[in-house]
């Protein structure tokens, strides 16, 4: 009996977030042939023509796309190359992460050629209070959402968490800076309001930021804040070290936790790395880790300020939590875990 095909799309460059690469591993361990489908790629003339775009923007005051509907357009452009990949590997199952979308006509193309595939779609996204998860899950064959807000139970969606333990990635290391050289307090990630609001109250502390758009806009004017911005972006091995040589990681979603949903990856990724995780408080953490003993919360700027100085001044209380934190991550779901989801979804 032949193993099943599945083709993941996702992003898969060095520079991304590895959710592909470590759902490809799990898929593999269960004797899946893998394909993988990088849903970023860009047709080889947009550098030149996004320039075009900007200068007609600059003359005329509106944003324009010259390449809509044009075979250069890189939606058409992926999804040309999507149907390709599809075509040639033939597979039973693709898996499209949401992430990158794909349009509707496209992926009824790609069933009527393929008429056993099944479709699956996964947001994994920020929650949305409109009904695009609804609209979108109806394109699939099956529909996952990583948070437990926006659909209703009748809605065909299945709340299926993208939290997942990485041990290939995310780990210990056994070599560590010596204590006078570690990084107080980092966060990573691209600039948002929200997150801004927050952060702004540490500039003054020893802190760290990785991600984009924090130099861009009136932030390119905050000496205190650029001060503090050290890379747009940090990936793999190098984000590691960084968590693994910091006292205290912060975690500041882009959208109100108390309102809408708690999780991003860096729940599980911080403490893998037996990491002391700062995060923003949400129900749904009381179902991984229990807040003030494996990691700990905030509510609003001033509680994140207040801790971040607590912790910085109380280190043996900050590394009892980080390592309850690791110790935890030992017993966490997997990525072989969620990938057994969707296979017993499919299965039902």
């Amino acid at each position: 009996m032949r193993a099943k095909k599945i083709v993941i799309s996702y992003f898969f460059h060095d520079d991304s977030i590895p959710l592909g690469f470590a759902l490809a591993s799990a898929f593999k361990k269960k004797g899946f042939q893998v394909t993988t489908f990088h849903s970023q790629d860009e047709h080889a003339f947009w550098p030149f023509l996004k320039h075009i775009n900007k200068i007609i923007k600059v003359f005329s005051g509106k944003i324009v796309d010259i390449t809509q509907g044009t075979r250069f357009n890189n939606q058409v452009y992926r999804e040309g190359q999507l149907e390709r990949l599809i075509n040639e590997v033939d597979p039973d199952i693709l898996l499209v992460i949401r992430g990158n979308s794909f349009s509707k006509d496209i992926l009824q193309s790609i069933k009527h050629t393929h008429p056993k595939l099944d479709t699956i779609g996964w947001w994994v996204k920020d929650p949305r209070n409109d009904n695009q998860l609804v609209i979108d899950a109806k394109l699939y064959d099956y529909y996952f959402c990583m948070h437990q807000y926006g659909y209703t139970t009748n809605s065909g969606i299945e709340y299926l968490p993208a939290l997942g333990v990485y041990s290939d990635l995310y780990r210990r290391l056994h070599q560590r800076l010596e204590k006078n050289l570690l990084t107080d307090v980092c966060f990573v990630g691209g600039q948002f309001p929200r997150r801004r609001e927050y952060i702004s109250s540490l500039t003054d502390l020893d802190l760290e930021i990785y991600g984009p758009g924090w130099r861009k806009g009136k932030d390119a004017f905050n000496r205190d804040l650029l001060q503090c911005v050290k890379k747009s972006f940090i990936w793999g091995e190098d984000l590691v070290q960084l968590y693994n040589n910091s006292k205290i990681v912060l975690n500041i979603s882009q959208w109100s936790p108390n309102e809408m949903s708690g999780q991003n990856l860096r729940l599980f990724d911080v403490p893998s790395c037996g990491a002391f995780l700062l995060t923003d408080y949400s129900e749904e953490l009381l179902d991984f880790f229990e807040p003030g003993v494996e990691i700990e919360t905030f509510k609003s700027p001033e509680e994140l300020l207040d801790k971040v100085k607590y912790y910085l001044n109380h280190p043996v209380e900050r590394e009892k939590i980080a390592r309850r934190g690791y110790e935890k991550s030992l017993e966490l779901p997997g990525y072989s875990d969620r990938v057994q989801q969707i296979i017993e979804s499919i299965e039902r």
